[in-house]
Formats: C-alpha cells, structure tokens, sequence
C-alpha cells in the first residue's frame, strides 16, 4: 500500500508577480541555490512521457528517477513528476504556485508530494520532504531579495577567477578595439554565477548591457583568440528552440539533427539551427555547467503552457488572454496554429486522430484547448509563441563576421557536407587591364599591384562588415549579412579605387568592375575554406561579368530596396535587362558608375 506525505511552504514575497515568476521559473538557478545536487542524464524512450533517465543525490539518498516533462501555465504555477527507480520514495511531485497580493507583491505556495510503499519510511520521507521544502524557501526569499534589489542572480560558483589571466585577456581585448564589451565580459566572467557564464549568448548580452550585437560578438570571438573563452556550437530545435547538442568544431555537424525532448529530427542550416555560444577557459575560470534542471519555464520561455498527455488520455491547456498566433505542438510533430482573437469559440477540443486536426484553429482568449490521444504511450503537448524575439548568434552570423575565416580557418564542415543559409548577399570583383601588365611591366610589378589592390578593396569591403570568401587569381569573391551592406561596399570600392589608381601610372591602366546578388545559398568546405555555391553565387559572378570597368552591376529589386546607399553618391544609372548565362528568364539590373 502506498502513502503519500504531503508539505507545503508558504513565501509572501514583496516582489510583483511577473518577476517572481519569472525568477522561480529559471528552475536551474533555483535548484543550484536550493543546494540540489548536479544531475547525470541518460537518454529515455520508455512509455511514460519521461525523456531522460537521471541519477542524483536527493535529500542525501542516492536516486534514480524518471523525470516527467515540466506542466505550466504562463504566471500562475508550474510542476514536476519524477518517477523513482531507487530509494523510499516511489514518486515525487515538486510544484509551485504564485498569486498577487493586495499589497502588491506575490504569495508563492511551495509543495512537495512523496509517495512510498514502506510505512516505516514515512516519517523519513516527511523529513526529507521538509529539508527540500526548506531550501527552496531560503532560494525564493533570496530571490524576493535579490528582485528588490534590481538583481536576479543567486551565486553558485565552482571554483576561483584566475584574475591574473583574466585581466592580460582584458587588456589584450583592449588592444585589439574591444575595450567596453572586453570589460564587461570580464566582468561577468569575474563575478557571473556558474550558470551565467556557462553558455554566453553575445547577442543575449549586447541586448541586455544596451551595445551592438556585432560588438560583442567580435567581443567574444576575440576573447577565444585572446585565451579567455572557449567557442561552441549549439544544435537549435526548432520547437523547444534549445540547445538539443553542443559541439565544438563545426566539423562536427551533419545533415540533420534530433531533439531527444520533442522527439523530432531536424535538418541543420546555419541560420537557425546552429548558435555560437562561449564560457571561460578553465584556465581563467573553472565553471561547473550543470545541470541541475532540465526542465522549467524559463528553458523555453516562448511556451505559456505545457502539459501531460497521458495514453489515450487527454489534456487540456488554456489559451492566452492576448490576442494573436500560437502554436499547439505535441511531442513527436503534430501541430495546429491557433488565432486567438476576440468573439471565437470558447472551446478547442482536438480528436485522437491527428490526420484530421484542422491545418488553424480560431479561439477566444482564455479559451480551454482539449487534446485526446490515442496512442500507447504518454506524451507531452505544449502553446508556444509564433513570433519570438531572435537572440541566436547563428553560424551565420558567426561565418560572415570579417577574419573569422582568418582566425578560426580551422573551424571548416567536414567534407562532402552542404548547409543552406537563406540568404546572404555575394560580391565579385575583377581586375581589369591587370593580364597585360605582367608581359610589359614584368611579373613581379604585376603581381605587386594585384596585391596592392587587394588590400585596399578589402578593407572597404570589411568596414562594410563583408568577408572575403576567397580570392581567384586577381578577382575577389565576397560574403555580406545584406544586401544593403554588399552595395555600400561596391560603391566604396569604386570610389577608393579611383584613388588608388591616381597615385601611379601603372595603376591608372587597370579598374575594376564589380557584381552583386543576394538570396540562399549553400555553405560547404573547398579548397580549405568555407566557401558557397548554388544558383545565387552563379548569378553573381555573372553580373560581374556584365560590368565595365569602374561599375558594379546588380539586381534593380535589390537597388530600389536600398536607396539608401545611394542617396549621398553622385552616380550614372542604366537601367536595363540582361541575358544571363544558365539563367533563362532576362533580370532586370542597374549599372553603376560614378559621373565623370
């Protein structure tokens, strides 16, 4: 026979409901503060809902449990079912509760539910459940403290700051133009808790310290050059959108990826899929990553609900009181959009069947959605956000930054592997008259030139935040994030050209003539570099080819789209369709030049 014991706490915290919740809800930070023990996961594919088997230390017995996915609803409660293999207890039950106060602040109930088959063993349970109860109330009122204060951070930190190494890597991060995101780095290296710096998100950061995302971005890749942080790969599901992977090379990736806890696979681009994050060197600073959660609200922080679905069972979810588009997901794939708006139905219920699930659903706000299964094994259904605020620092972004490809030529796909990027903007540039000047001016004027030009179109296409892919001979291959950044760069390099070619008269007799095209493209690994090919680098090279020497030729969509970079230039516009090589409809395109 089983008994259940059951303690609850009761926290009146000052704090308003929102941030109390939203610091209950990063259940990691929580646990460490609690004094929980790490966790140690194993991959799950059992019947129950569970997705990972974990081994830890509870209240001093040595445990092994089935952990259920966490069930929420966005500021009012969230829970968590562990199915027990070892010690007294058979399940556990941890949840919390919040509501306002009168005064303004949050009432949070704390409660844990513990069931064991031994009757012997309540009392211990009861104790057990006490100790557990107690340190999370400790952690909520530190909490409480903490948000009055403007904080949110409880310390959990393994091990010393080697301030010695720290400040040189400063320094260094200084020297190289990196002085304010250098210093804030090191500060939150110096004084972060473990779970701040484990997986720095630059973008996070930079949003949150008020800077340019691409500052401390170059920030954080100079500090992996400068010996202070270490450069990782996370692989991004699309539903959970967390980190299903971490790798540290992206040699390591491959064509598709899976998320243990949505039970999808996934293809692998660079746009979404694959985050660059950073922590410290274990020489600065040694960082104990966890976990001690896996689970929580603040893991997926686009998901207002999630609930069990138990086998042919149902759950019910309450829908948003704000009007817009969501999304029901349950675990394995099946999805609906769901539109809340005012005066809908105020009841969703879905069959067992999911092939005759409607593609939208239309709802009032606060509307109950019912979701029956009739599979064997239990899962678990969740309401997530369509729209969420990107904070990824992609691959992409990562790859296009100017000398990532110099610093890092070691972070290269394995060969044989092509990744899609959606769009990007390619910049070709040829030399012209450069062929005649090695049989009259000798090869080594020549091919001094051609390396003369090459720093200066260069550096005009890196202050534009371009890359160079590669060079071919004297022709310059280039990678932009935009499309207004590729033209912008163009037109610098025509005008700097014309400079360079004013302070010699070997140089007077060579130009050059530029083309650009954005859209999607596909990244691989050739000739020792990450390089791009696909429909999108053909029509680039061949709107170079359409250019004269001193113009850029390029699409009139992608002109028209960024009149901006034109608007303070004094240029000769023609407009006209050109019969592109492989490409069978005519483009309408611009060329470009500066008036005389």
């Amino acid at each position: 026979m089983l008994t259940e014991v059951v303690v609850e706490r009761v926290v009146e915290c000052v704090s308003e409901r929102s941030a109390v919740w939203l610091a209950l809800a990063d259940t990691d930070r929580l646990n460490r503060a609690a004094g929980m023990e790490r966790l140690a996961l194993e991959p799950f594919d059992g019947e129950s809902a569970a997705r990972f088997l974990i081994r830890t230390t509870l209240a001093g017995f040595e445990v092994s449990y089935e952990e259920l996915p966490y069930e929420w609803q966005y500021l009012e409660r969230f829970r968590v079912q562990r199915l027990m293999r070892e010690g007294p207890v058979t399940q556990l039950t941890t949840s919390f509760a919040t509501e306002p106060t009168s005064a303004g602040g949050t009432r949070v109930t704390l409660r844990v539910a513990a069931t064991t088959p031994d009757p012997e063993m309540v009392e211990m349970v009861q104790m057990s459940a006490n100790f557990s109860l107690d340190g999370l109330s400790t952690a909520v009122q530190q909490l409480d403290a903490q948000l009055q204060k403007g904080e949110v951070v409880l310390p959990h930190r393994s091990g010393a700051v080697n301030a010695e190494a720290l400040e040189r890597a400063r320094l260094e991060l200084t020297k190289q133009g990196h002085a304010v995101a250098g210093a804030r780095l090191a500060e939150l290296i110096s004084g972060g808790a473990d779970d701040q710096v484990a997986a720095i998100r630059p973008y996070a950061l930079a949003d949150q310290w008020k800077l340019p995302r691409g500052q401390v971005l170059a920030a954080s890749l100079a500090g992996v050059r400068a010996g202070l942080l270490e450069l990782r790969w996370d692989l991004v599901c699309p539903s959970c959108r967390t980190g299903s992977t971490t790798v540290g090379s992206l040699a390591e990736l491959s064509e598709h990826g899976s998320c243990q806890l949505c039970d999808i696979d996934f293809g692998i681009d660079l746009d979404q899929s694959v985050e660059a994050t950073f922590r410290p060197t274990a020489h600065v600073r040694p960082v104990d990553g966890g976990p001690y959660c896996i689970g929580g609200p603040s893991r997926t922080p686009h998901v207002l609900a999630q609930a069990l679905l138990p086998a042919k069972g149902e759950a019910e979810l309450t829908a948003p009181l704000e009007p817009g588009r969501y999304r029901l997901f349950v675990r394995g794939g099946e999805t609906v959009l769901v539109e809340v708006e005012q005066g809908r139905a105020g009841e969703l219920r879905l069959p067992e069947v999911s092939n005759e699930w409607p593609a939208k659903a239309l709802v009032a706000p606060g509307a109950k959605l019912v979701i029956a299964s009739n599979g064997p094994a239990a899962r678990h259904v969740k309401l997530e956000r369509v729209a969420w605020a990107q904070q990824a620092a992609t691959a992409r972004d990562v790859t296009l930054i100017p000398g990532f490809r110099r610093d890092f030529s070691n972070q290269l796909l394995k060969p044989g592997l092509a990744l899609k990027v959606a769009r990007v903007s390619l910049l070709f540039s040829d030399l012209t008259g450069s062929t005649a000047l090695y049989s009259e001016a000798g090869d080594a004027a020549a091919f001094r030139l051609v390396l003369d030009h090459f720093d200066v179109l260069i550096s005009a296409i890196e202050k534009r935040g371009g890359s160079v892919v590669k060079t071919i001979g004297d022709a310059i291959m280039a990678v932009f994030p935009d499309d207004a950044s590729a033209l912008a760069a163009a037109l610098d390099m025509l005008a700097v050209f014309e400079t360079f070619r004013g302070s010699d008269a070997l140089r007077a007799r060579t130009h050059v003539k530029l083309g650009l095209f954005g859209g999607p493209t596909y990244v691989v690994t050739a000739n020792g570099v990450l390089d791009y090919f696909g429909q999108t680098v053909n029509v680039a090279a061949r709107l170079q080819g359409e250019a004269h020497s001193g113009e850029v030729v390029a699409p009139l969509a992608l002109v028209e789209a960024v009149t901006d970079a034109l608007s303070t230039r004094m240029l000769e516009v023609q407009r006209y369709s050109a019969q592109l090589k492989g490409i069978e409809a005519p483009l309408p395109v611009v060329r470009l030049r500066a008036r005389s």
